[in-house]
């Protein structure tokens, strides 16, 4: 075990979709949440990711087992970013972020092992293009 995917925000496409939505249109939370596709809510993610407006995936986190080699990347990740959280086990780390500190892992810092070993959990949605 190096990284070890415990868990992610449930239905996260929906959770991202839903609020992005809240912000402009005048529909009930509970209509938007059952009103629109998975691939609606995949496309307007896209949408919106792509014009840079990352704050909606911040809705979803991901929470990993990570192997105490990681210690001193965890903490220089830990210093730069502020929405990751990081727990000592005794013979691991529980490290949870949401998806936007994972997107700009992925395009600042692309060479940590971390970030390498997180990498194929990250929607393509977020993932730098190029």
């Amino acid at each position: 075990m190096k990284v070890e995917l415990l868990s992610t925000t449930k239905d996260y496409l929906k959770v991202i979709a839903t609020a992005a939505r809240v912000c402009y249109s005048g529909l009930p939370v509970e209509e938007l949440l059952s009103r629109y596709s998975e691939e609606e809510d995949r496309a307007l993610i896209e949408r919106v990711v792509g014009m840079g407006h990352l704050s909606v995936v911040e809705h979803a986190v991901f929470t990993f087992k990570v192997d105490k080699s990681f210690k001193d990347e965890l903490f220089r990740i830990f210093t730069e970013k502020p929405f990751i959280r990081v727990s000592e086990m005794e013979d691991s780390f529980i490290v949870s972020l949401n998806l936007r500190t994972a997107a700009e892992l992925l395009s600042e810092m692309p060479d940590l092992n971390f970030t390498k070993a997180i990498e194929p959990y990250v929607p393509d949605f977020v993932k730098p293009k190029g």
